[in-house]
């Protein structure tokens, strides 16, 4: 059955969720970062990070797994090593906060390396790494997340998505990578769901362990890659989880289970300045390198050579022109 869908501008859908958030206790500053860094998804097509995730952080929030008013500082570890304990606040608040300071610190030291525990369900980390990139930065930014993902030869989750972003800043574009460690984030699972679609082969294993085309059967996903995703997903693990939190993969807290309960998820951030290295003559390298990519005869079936987060810009683009597209049940949910 096809599902009906709603266009609707950014600046009104973002309205929308401020309302749902105020309903349940948010401070106003706090629910407008949440509506911007979900919307940033919902624009450049990433729905699974989107708007759609209201709901359940509504239900959290009641429920006590998410604190309405953390106090945030940075604990200076070293000169250009901080953390962040996000006291169980709401992510997208917790992780915008910890990237500016590090973009600070970056600006002055020529690198940060930020942490976060305690945290709680980021959004889409090309949020982050793009305000990086604004800043003319560099960035990589990862967190680890409760077990769904099988490791490579099993059968039952283990490891979180464990997503990871990378940026690098161009003249006029710039590189902008996001991706989950799983062969997708589980996020496109709940879209599938939402839209009653059918997920590709390759995605999902059911509770028996066995590949699964059925959103709803859905109960775990494969690595990306095979074992080289595995690897790299171990690898976000050690960077968040283990050096940062304390905490890994099946011992996290569920997100669609023990709402009452704070997530105890971590990020791990890096930010630096590509100028400490010869001035601003990355910028134009990087350009070219970008346009040399462009110049590149096409394989068949494509009709350009693109870098990281070109589709995703010009979604974004288009979505600005032409409206965000959401789920009816969504937009009625977010409409009340």
């Amino acid at each position: 059955m096809e599902v009906c869908m709603v266009s609707i501008n950014e600046d009104e859908l973002k309205k929308l969720v401020v309302q749902r958030l105020l309903e349940v206790d948010i401070p106003r500053k706090d629910a407008e970062v949440i509506a911007d860094v979900l919307v940033f998804a919902d624009l450049r097509g990433v729905h699974s990070h989107g708007v759609l995730r209201v709901e359940h952080y509504v239900n959290r929030i009641k429920s006590g797994g998410m604190n309405r008013n953390p106090e945030l500082r940075v604990e200076m570890l070293k000169p250009s090593i901080g953390l962040v304990d996000a006291q169980g606040g709401a992510g997208h608040v917790t992780t915008r906060f910890a990237c500016a300071e590090a973009i600070k610190l970056a600006g002055t030291e020529g690198i940060c390396m930020m942490g976060i525990r305690n945290n709680s369900h980021c959004g889409a980390l090309a949020y982050y790494v793009q305000m990086a990139l604004n800043a003319g930065m560099a960035a990589m930014v990862m967190v680890n997340t409760d077990a769904c993902v099988v490791p490579f030869g099993g059968r039952q989750a283990f490891f979180g998505t464990n997503p990871f972003a990378f940026g690098f800043p161009g003249k006029k574009e710039s590189i902008l990578l996001d991706m989950a460690t799983s062969e997708v984030a589980f996020g496109k699972i709940f879209y599938a769901r939402e839209k009653e679609q059918p997920i590709p082969a390759g995605w999902a294993v059911d509770s028996r362990g066995n590949p699964t085309t059925d959103p709803n059967a859905a109960k775990s996903l494969f690595p990306f890659g095979g074992a080289k995703g595995y690897g790299i997903n171990i690898m976000v693990e050690a960077l968040t989880g283990l050096m940062i939190g304390g905490v890994f993969g099946p011992h996290l807290t569920k997100m669609y289970g023990d709402m009452d309960k704070s997530r105890d998820l971590s990020n791990f951030i890096l930010v630096i300045d590509p100028a400490v290295f010869g001035g601003d003559a990355y910028l134009e390298t990087t350009q070219r390198m970008i346009d040399e990519l462009h110049s590149q005869a096409p394989a068949e079936g494509f009709s350009r050579v693109m870098i990281p987060g070109e589709i995703e810009n010009q979604t974004m683009q288009k979505s600005r022109r032409e409206g965000i597209s959401i789920p009816q049940g969504v937009y009625e949910y977010l409409a009340g």
